[in-house]
């Protein structure tokens, strides 16, 4: 039976939530001492510590220490949802992840995996490498909702695995909320975290993951399984969970309990009071035909190259991290290896190397 420790967490200081955070270590009943451990917040994007939309910094670093205290050899990581070369750079610098995880601080999108799934969607996806090389992973999430996916928790911060521009490919050949849930399913099964710790001390309702408004919720949450940790926070959010894809695909496979009378709760989980939920992408847009449109754009590489501009330097070859570049006279493009990182396009000092209009605006 899977546990949930549910603990009241008031504001983001480390001397709150550094024994919280050693008791969550300690129930887990994992052996800790020498093992190599990731961590993975949910970095959305360059987003300030206190916006809401991204797993508190402070948290992080609590989780941290108290793992190397245990003597661990820790990673901490994400993938921004907008690739380029530097991204992950900016987006620590703003997040405060920086400092929170000093050097132990990793850019996860270096060494991309191509795994296979059993999917009607995709039969492969590119993830980064180091969730399969620790012993333990520990995910954790922001307690948020999401105007497509309802909320976002455990299983949908799994998707932040994926390196470079899968995100956009995987919803662009899913578009549908339902399809999507499945998916995201698939990639949470390729590996389940270890150990998943949400971070619920500030939350956010109405149009997240990053549009909606900050809620005090003042909870810190726990379980050795992801599904659990989500079925709680539809709890928390008033939300049914056979209305949440990914929640009831999860509870289909064996992933998630279907009721929290099969988990073995220790605390309380209230609902919190008129919590205000997303006005779903899937009413406006009920066959993703408007996600399957932008998500396609975003993720089919567009690469080209000025050749009036280019000098045949290589350093578009040298810096692709998918050795997705040759250079014959003028760089040439392997698309199916392309993992749309946009690497190339931020490293060539003689900026000859084009993308897509739309690619570019978001990337600037």
């Amino acid at each position: 039976m899977a546990y949930l420790l549910v603990r009241q967490a008031s504001g983001y200081r480390e001397e709150t939530l550094s024994p919280l955070v050693s008791e969550m270590l300690d129930r887990s009943g994992i052996e800790w001492s020498g093992k190599k451990v990731l961590v993975k917040p949910n970095l959305l994007g360059p987003f300030p510590p206190d916006s809401g939309v991204i797993t508190h910094p402070l948290l992080v670093k609590a989780l941290r220490w108290e793992l190397r205290r245990r003597g661990c050899r820790v990673m901490v990581g994400d993938n921004p949802g907008v690739r380029g070369y530097g991204m992950v750079a900016r987006m620590a610098r703003v997040t405060g992840m920086d400092s929170a995880a000093g050097e132990d601080f990793v850019n996860l999108s270096l060494r991309p995996r191509t795994v296979r799934l059993q999917s009607p969607h995709a039969d492969h996806v590119s993830v980064c490498s180091e969730v399969f090389e620790v012993d333990h992973w520990i995910s954790v999430p922001k307690f948020k909702t999401h105007i497509s996916t309802v909320i976002t928790g455990a299983i949908k911060n799994s998707y932040g695995l994926l390196v470079g521009g899968e995100k956009a490919r995987l919803h662009s050949v899913a578009p549908r909320p339902e399809h999507f849930g499945e998916l995201l399913v698939e990639i949470y099964a390729l590996r389940p975290p270890d150990l998943v710790i949400m971070d619920a001390v500030i939350g956010m309702e109405g149009n997240g993951p990053s549009g909606g408004s900050l809620r005090e919720v003042g909870l810190l949450l726990s379980s050795d399984n992801g599904g659990a940790v989500d079925l709680a926070a539809c709890r928390l959010m008033g939300v049914d969970p056979l209305k949440v894809p990914s929640q009831r695909c999860a509870t289909e496979r064996g992933l998630a309990p279907a009721r929290l009378e099969e988990i073995q709760v220790e605390g309380h989980i209230d609902p919190v009071p008129g919590f205000r939920v997303p006005s779903t992408l899937a009413r406006l847009d009920p066959g993703g035909i408007l996600q399957r449109t932008v998500f396609r754009r975003l993720s089919r590489p567009r690469l080209s190259v000025d050749r009036k501009r280019c000098t045949a330097c290589a350093s578009c070859v040298r810096g692709c991290p998918a050795e997705a570049i040759t250079l014959e006279d003028y760089p040439r493009f392997d698309t199916t290896r392309c993992i749309g990182c946009y690497c190339c396009y931020e490293l060539c000092p003689q900026g000859a190397v084009k993308v897509g209009r739309l690619v570019d605006f978001l990337r600037r």
